[in-house]
């Protein structure tokens, strides 16, 4: 028998335990959009067990305007469908996760990340390797962070911004279409970037705000470089509008919600400059990194993005994954520090407007039981 090491240490893969962990956990500020206001992070955990008696996490928060999933159905999806299909047999590599998950059930996306994200934790655990070597070669050690800045009061918003900028933050986002008048928020806009300086990355995002006459308003309210790009400012079905905005001079267009799945990218070509990058809405890591690999066939550019507010568990994985980016120049939104506590003891560092990414096998971090156990939803 040859010998195996590395990654070939992974497969074939027996799942012999699939947990559950369907999460709430408060956040330390409300975090306000034009969508909603979110107090509490919804996530769910999931760890699956192989016959040696290795964990691997993986983690997905509820979103439902970007998924149409909520927690529960999250956690019974993964419970009643997701589960037997992984227990049923071994996985022979990292290629049959995706089809056993698709089998299972249709759609759900948030929930097949996360126990997408748990196989690969485990597999590279097995292996003995950071995830972001199992998955390939590492182009960094440490990634830039996006700040996340929300509220109405344009004081609070400036103070914040001026605050992570001090604690080493380049890239700083600004939630956008909180007030009653698109050229208030581009008031605010011009505002940070008087603040902030021409160096900071300076990104906005609508979540679906506007009209096409409001977003075509905002951003012919702004001179040129202003803004780096601006995220989701239309409903994300309404292609028309953006069509529209498309034609207009501004700031480039970010898609987030309109984002569903693989084939929406080539269908945004000469309407958007890029996308926003989230698991759950691909259905885990490996679809992601094909997406970002066909936002660049399509001279696209990418940011990577947790749901607000995943914990570490997602964090870390994020991080792994946005190693292995050709480039991270629009940043990647880390969110777990929005929480009032984290479930993992070590969570993923931020340094100077970095997040580092985790050393040891797999993701790098590990949920602490007794969280699990108090913010279990």
């Amino acid at each position: 028998m040859p010998h195996r090491s590395g990654p070939a240490l992974a497969w074939p893969l027996v799942i012999a335990g699939f947990a559950v962990w369907p999460l709430r956990i408060p956040l330390k500020k409300p975090l306000l959009l034009a969508s909603e206001t979110i107090a509490e992070a919804e996530t769910l955990l999931i760890e699956l067990r192989d016959e040696e008696g290795r964990s691997g996490w993986g983690e997905a928060s509820a979103a439902p305007t970007m998924t149409g999933e909520v927690l529960a159905g999250m956690a019974e999806v993964a419970r009643r469908y997701l589960a037997p299909a992984l227990l049923r047999g071994a996985l022979p590599d990292a290629g049959a996760i995706a089809p056993r998950l698709a089998r299972a059930i249709r759609g759900n996306t948030g929930a097949k990340a996360a126990v997408e994200m748990a196989v690969l934790d485990l597999a590279a655990r097995r292996a003995g390797l950071p995830l972001s070597r199992f998955l390939g070669e590492p182009r960094r050690n440490f990634v830039p962070a996006i700040a996340m800045i929300g509220g109405a009061d344009d004081i609070s918003v400036l103070a914040a911004a001026r605050a992570a900028q001090a604690q080493g933050f380049r890239h700083i986002k600004v939630k956008l279409g909180l007030r009653a008048d698109p050229l208030e928020d581009a008031a605010l806009v011009r505002a940070l970037r008087a603040a902030l300086g021409p160096a900071a990355h300076l990104s906005g995002d609508a979540n679906m705000a506007w009209d096409v006459a409001a977003a075509c308003a905002f951003r012919a309210d702004l001179p040129e470089g202003t803004l780096d790009y601006l995220e989701q400012p239309l409903p994300d079905d309404d292609l028309a509008g953006l069509t529209v905005l498309a034609r207009q001079p501004g700031c480039p267009i970010c898609i987030d919600e309109g984002l569903h799945g693989l084939r929406d990218i080539p269908a945004h070509r000469g309407l958007a400059a890029g996308f926003g990058l989230k698991s759950i809405k691909l259905g885990g890591l490996l679809p992601t990194l094909a997406a970002d690999a066909l936002l660049r066939e399509n001279g696209m550019r990418g940011t990577l993005a947790c749901k607000i507010a995943e914990s570490s568990v997602g964090a870390a994985a994020a991080v792994h994954l946005a190693a292995l980016l050709p480039d991270v120049e629009w940043g990647l939104s880390v969110t777990h520090g929005m929480l009032t506590e984290d479930v993992t003891q070590a969570g993923v560092a931020l340094r100077d407007g970095q997040a580092m990414v985790p050393a040891g096998p797999g993701i790098g971090v590990v949920p602490d039981p007794e969280r699990l156990a108090r913010f279990r939803g």
